[in-house]
């Protein structure tokens, strides 16, 4: 009976001590990916020393320089199923981003834009080709929407055209996993990844999180024709340069890689030729609102326990009981009984005797 009952804690901790090298190993990697199906909406709000309206009440569009504004952002993410890599057993999932920034005195729409990426599900990178023969993402799934200045007739929108572009660098999250270093982020406004170094640990809505800070140079975006009178000039339409920076701040909880935190800093100036005049067309900042970091939280706190299971607590339990299961049975089985006393042998009479 004790040696089953050894054999039996045996089996049982070879099963547990096994099951602590495959939660990490296999089921984690398996499990710990952001789910296909995506749609949400985050709030940032915020205020601009400084900003540049463009309004049309039916005389024309009218650029106006706009002082203090209080200003909303909604960036809306949404699942492209249509897109080839959305399959159930991908490692790639492909997202559309949508970012709208609205005065909030009458809301007029300061800013919008668009961008679609294919980013790896498990670490927030946008896919980048490097002369795959089989690429992980069709060319076709990453693309910035680019809005004309002008539209074809009076009235209408000016037309949407999708450029076709890869989008390196952690999009939408962190990894799973984050770890206290620096990470290459992508930035809307100069499409390109920039570093975000590691700056600490904060509490952030009762969540501990690592704070990153990327900070981007004075970057010339593009030029543009803008009316004269916009930079000091009395021609109707001058050529000018727009260039940007701004300090980007992201508080992100490092076992689900869930951004709780979000702050924008941006700084954006029209410069004309080399005479030294400039026109600031926005300054402000902007962070997520305590709705959308309450949210955020939420999120985080649904799915840290589970990934924790998995990755750490869940392991570390099956190991120690695993140890000590078979500790207890190679005790239990090396145990001798008690020796019995021996029985004394019996006495052989010689053959004939008595006779």
């Amino acid at each position: 009976m004790r040696r089953a009952f050894g054999l039996i804690l045996l089996a049982l901790g070879v099963f547990a001590v096994a099951g602590a090298v495959l939660l990490p190993a296999y089921v984690y990697p398996k499990l710990a990916k952001v789910p296909l199906d995506q749609d949400s909406t985050s709030i940032l709000e915020g205020t601009a020393s400084q900003v540049l309206a463009v309004t049309d009440k039916g005389d024309g569009p009218v650029s106006e320089i706009r002082k203090d504004a209080d200003l909303v952002a909604t960036a809306h993410v949404q699942a492209n199923f249509a897109a080839p890599e959305m399959r159930e057993d991908t490692d790639y999932a492909v997202w559309l981003l949508a970012v709208q920034v609205t005065d909030k005195a009458d809301g007029t729409v300061l800013s919008a834009s668009k961008r679609q990426v294919c980013f790896d599900r498990r670490t927030g990178e946008g896919y980048e080709p490097h002369g795959e023969t089989d690429p992980k993402c069709d060319i076709k799934s990453s693309y910035v929407t680019e809005l004309q200045d002008k539209a074809a007739k009076e009235g209408d929108k000016p037309p949407e055209t999708n450029e076709l572009k890869a989008q390196p660098g952690l999009n939408f999250k962190f990894p799973f996993g984050t770890e206290q270093q620096d990470y290459k982020v992508y930035d809307d406004n100069t499409g390109a990844a920039v570093t975000a170094k590691y700056s600490g640990t904060e509490t952030v809505d009762g969540i501990e999180a690592y704070k990153f800070v990327q900070n981007i140079p004075d970057t010339k975006l593009g030029s543009k024709d803008v009316p004269g009178s916009l930079v000091g000039s009395t021609d109707p339409t001058v050529k000018a340069d727009l260039y940007y920076r701004g300090v980007n701040t992201l508080w992100v909880e490092p076992v689900t890689g869930i951004e709780v935190k979000q702050q924008q800093q941006q700084h954006q100036e029209l410069r004309v030729g080399t005479s030294g005049t400039s026109t600031v067309v926005f300054d402000g900042t902007l962070a997520y609102s305590p709705e959308t970091v309450a949210k955020m939280a939420d999120q985080v706190n649904a799915n840290k326990g589970k990934l924790e299971l998995l990755s750490s607590t869940g392991p570390l339990w099956f190991g120690i009981g695993g140890g000590v299961l078979i500790i207890a049975s190679i005790v239990l089985l090396a145990r001798r009984r008690r020796a019995e006393p021996p029985v004394p042998p019996r006495r052989r009479e010689p053959v004939g005797a008595g006779r």
